[in-house]
């Protein structure tokens, strides 16, 4: 009995020394109609799912019992998708609305992060259901953007012609097992977005990956610096902004092919160690270049100008360019900067749209453009003039400290 009493005490203190596996994080799913068909758990492994949605509910009835159901667990983020069986039963727009809001607010105050999966078109021979489905998705977006609430849109994998394809339905509404797959392919590439960008790099880590960068930009770097531009190629080829801006205290914090991540590692050797009054940030057509989610991009801008404000630098936040002549690129690009647009005004951050006067109905002017992405002389021209008549209203002096 000594020794099996000694054997349970050995075990016990070795499992609790750490050799219980780590504990998976949980994520939640608050589903109705097509979503409810689909179990996330099993399709997510590697997570410990909460599967809360009724599936005979409409989305504003799920209230019901959801301390249990969902809150009481605590997931990272919840997705909830929904939207299909209140439009085929007639409920007003206005009230799914309301409910999705209702929604995300309790889910907000008890520290779990909403994510809207947008409500699946259907086939083609359904064109009114599909107008509403659009007018829902559209408000959705525009309410989520003025939140800082991620919208995943899985319409560019189901969809051809603004309708589910065919390939992906068995009725015309309802997914099959290949239309159910896509669906679940949109979800897992934003948890791993999140699993892989929601944690804080230590400032070591940011350092060494972009070492060789800062030490470039602080090398061509007036002593006293008062505004700093921070962003890729497009500002980095601008060289050097202070006889742009009729100043010398500007620091050019661009290079070529960054990331807004990557943007995001050069802010405290770049950026905040010379505590400048002002920063310009633009960020994003690489990204959007190498297929970085929308919902990714925004989260970066959003930490970059929150870190920013946190050490008391007034952020302002520019319009990603549009590129010439590429009508499926644009149409991302116009997306993303609604969502930023939108949450700078609901954060009472500055914006400036860069397009108004390098841009018409092809996207970046041609007489602006050497390659359709990058900007002439002419186009830097343009641009500096919308910084300089920022500045002028911000009455931001600069010191009598020369350029060295």
């Amino acid at each position: 009995m000594k020794r099996l009493l000694f054997f349970i005490l050995t075990a016990g203190s070795l499992l609790a020394a750490g050799d219980l596996p780590a504990a998976r994080p949980v994520v939640g799913f608050l589903t109705n109609g097509e979503g409810n068909r689909i179990d996330w758990a099993t399709r997510f492994p590697e997570y410990d799912v909460a599967e809360a949605g009724e599936g005979q509910f409409l989305l504003s009835q799920q209230h019901w019992d959801l301390d249990r159901r969902l809150l009481n667990r605590r997931p990272a983020a919840c997705i909830l998708h929904a939207g299909l069986p209140e439009i085929l039963l007639g409920q007003p727009l206005p009230r799914i609305l309301d409910a999705f809001r209702s929604v995300c607010m309790r889910l907000d105050t008890t520290g779990i992060r909403p994510v809207l999966l947008l409500t699946t078109p259907v086939s083609a021979a359904y064109p009114a259901v599909n107008a509403r489905i659009r007018q829902l998705n559209d408000a959705l977006r525009s309410w989520a953007a003025g939140q800082g609430i991620v919208c995943l849109d899985p319409s560019e994998r189901l969809c051809k012609d603004g309708a589910l394809a065919p390939a992906c339905t068995f009725d015309g509404m309802m997914l099959n097992a290949a239309g159910q797959e896509l669906l679940v392919a949109e979800v897992r590439d934003f948890l791993r977005a999140m699993d892989a960008g929601g944690e804080e790099l230590p400032t070591t880590t940011r350092a060494e990956l972009s070492g060789e960068v800062a030490r470039r930009i602080l090398a061509a770097s007036p002593r006293e610096v008062r505004i700093v531009l921070l962003g890729d190629s497009l500002t980095a080829n601008g060289g050097d902004w202070n006889p742009r801006l009729g100043r010398h205290d500007v620091r050019n914090a661009g290079q070529g092919g960054f990331l807004t991540g990557q943007m995001d590692w050069l802010l405290d050797t770049c950026v905040l160690a010379a505590r400048p009054a002002l920063c310009f940030v633009l960020g994003g057509i690489n990204d959007l270049f190498n297929d970085i989610p929308p919902e990714v991009i925004l989260a970066n801008q959003q930490r970059i100008v929150t870190r920013l404000r946190e050490v008391g630098i007034q952020p302002v936040v520019q319009s990603v360019l549009l590129v010439h002549d590429n009508a499926v690129l644009n149409a991302r690009i116009r997306s993303l900067n609604t969502a930023l647009a939108a949450w700078c005004a609901e954060q009472g951050i500055d914006w400036l749209d860069l397009n108004r006067g390098l841009t018409d109905d092809h996207g970046l002017k041609a007489r602006y453009t050497t390659d359709g992405t990058h900007l002439t002389e002419e186009g830097y021209g343009i641009w500096s003039g919308v910084l300089r008549q920022y500045l002028d209203t911000q009455n931001l002096k600069q010191t009598t400290t020369p350029r060295i």
